[in-house]
């Protein structure tokens, strides 16, 4: 599509989610957020219909530095955004720089059309509740198995767990403190739950 000159091009964002999920081209223009999403109908999502976006830091173990974007509609439907996209197994193209331009464009957009929605930082109090259970719970595991190791004396284990530990949970605790569910002013969101600008990899 060309625009006349003098009249900006809508904010385009593009993403896969996975291996089993088409590439996707997200479109904000107006009040409508457009979805290409491979030879599927395009679909339009009527940003009144919006009744709360939640952002939130959401890492996996490949992906440590994963954030998203969840749009759930009145009918139920959630349109999820990542600010990253699949190239293949183990591999993600960090689109951080792209998903920080496009979603504050898609906050005010929503905070314009759907007055009443509900814009939430981090995780729902029960998924919450479930991060600090399995922190403390692993914690505790991986403490007692480098106890047995050391008093067993497979200090080379010991190492290798070590490196683990030091490799995983500080991600773990990011995510502790990112993710209390707060309130956010869609003209002000919380820099703890958007990604610090990169350049694509």
């Amino acid at each position: 599509m060309t625009f006349p000159v003098g009249i900006p091009a809508p904010p385009v964002y593009a993403t896969r989610n996975d291996a089993f999920s088409p590439a996707v081209v997200w479109r904000l223009e107006g009040g409508n957020l457009w979805i290409e999403s491979g030879t599927a109908p395009l679909r339009v999502v009527n940003l009144s219909a919006v009744r709360e976006v939640r952002l939130e830091f959401a890492p996996t173990r490949p992906e440590r530095n994963r954030y998203r974007c969840q749009l759930r509609l009145r009918n139920g439907a959630t349109e999820t955004i990542f600010n990253r996209t699949y190239r293949g197994v183990m591999d993600f193209l960090d689109t951080s720089e792209a998903y920080r331009t496009f979603v504050p464009g898609v906050l005010s957009a929503v905070a314009k059309h759907a007055p009443a929605c509900r814009f939430l930082a981090g995780a729902t109090p029960a998924n919450y509740a479930l991060g600090v259970a399995g922190f403390i719970f692993t914690s505790a595991v991986l403490a007692l198995i480098l106890g047995i190791l050391v008093i067993a004396g497979l200090w080379w284990w010991a190492v290798v767990k070590v490196g683990l530990i030091a490799f995983y949970l500080p991600t773990a605790w990011r995510w502790l403190r990112r993710n209390r569910e707060l309130r956010f002013d869609p003209d002000k969101p919380p820099m703890e739950v958007l990604p610090e600008a990169r350049a694509a990899r």
